[in-house]
């Protein structure tokens, strides 16, 4: 005993102290971040990676050279527009496949490819559920969503106007068993006893070409526009979406610590998202 003692007491007054240092060496890399919609032209924003440690804005890329290729035809150039934004006046065609090639001088090339999916089908109808306590009509939309065979990932998000500046995101709860719970919290004055961070994202898994009914409670009239968006994305940006989500629920949470998690990619060679999507909107 007497020996374990002694071993203890130098233990405790002859440890010493090291100060640790990370290495956060970094090559910065193209990042590219461009998500192709059929209802809109193309935009694509091209930026340098930058170290984990620094916390000032991504330094955007000029001169570059930027293909879109429709499968292997080349469709165009996109144009620079200012502060690593490239253009092209074209909109891509639902149902086909695009490829990215981006090329920097002392840079090594990337590339991805995407393809645009179909505008979810829909049909809705209100039911209205009375006035509340400021004499506003109150109802529930009831929305069939009606899926098309092959993969689909659907998210749901809301777009509101309130003093004539427009706010998006958020949404109302949904029960249904085909609602990903990935960012589901509970709360006890929601609706179902549960809330959804930021977007509802809606899987088809299991339910492959069929009809998907659900309710979305407890909204009010508005003087001013409002609306729900479904949003049928590729499987990159709901990847991307999805991990973005995450890790944003990471940052908010109250955890003194947590371990942030890697940002979905397809870019081969860089950074960022090549990725498409096509939304309906019902205007409420």
């Amino acid at each position: 005993m007497n020996k374990y003692a002694i071993l203890f007491f130098f233990m405790i007054f002859f440890s010493c102290e090291k100060e640790v240092t990370f290495n956060f060496e970094h090559k910065p890399k193209l990042c590219l971040n461009c998500i192709l919609n059929p209802d809109s032209t193309i935009t694509a924003n091209l930026s340098l990676s930058k170290k984990i440690d620094k916390s000032d804005n991504f330094e955007p890329v000029k001169n570059a050279t930027i293909y879109l290729y429709e499968k292997e035809i080349l469709l165009g150039e996109l144009q620079e527009a200012g502060n690593g934004n490239y253009k092209l006046a074209q909109k891509p065609i639902v149902g086909k496949q695009y490829k990215i090639v981006v090329e920097v001088e002392g840079f090594n090339s990337i590339m991805a490819t995407t393809s645009i999916p179909k505008h979810p089908k829909l049909s809705y109808f209100k039911d209205t559920i009375g006035i509340n306590e400021y004499n506003i009509l109150r109802y529930n939309l009831n929305v069939k969503l009606y899926d098309k065979p092959g993969k689909d990932f659907y998210w749901l998000f809301g777009s509101w106007v309130v003093g004539n500046v427009m706010y998006s995101g958020g949404c109302h709860a949904i029960n249904a068993p085909f609602v990903d719970n990935f960012n589901r919290s509970i709360d006890s004055e929601g609706k179902y006893g549960f809330t959804h961070f930021l977007q509802i994202r809606i899987s088809d898994e299991g339910y492959d070409g069929q009809v998907l009914n659900f309710r979305i409670p407890d909204f009010v009239e508005r003087d001013e526009y409002s609306a729900q968006h479904f949003l049928n994305a590729d499987e990159h940006y709901d990847k991307y979406i999805k991990t973005t989500i995450i890790n944003r629920m990471k940052e908010d949470s109250e955890l003194p610590f947590y371990e942030p998690i890697q940002i979905y990619s397809n870019i081969k060679n860089g950074y960022g998202i090549f990725g498409s999507c096509a939304i309906t909107t019902i205007k409420l």
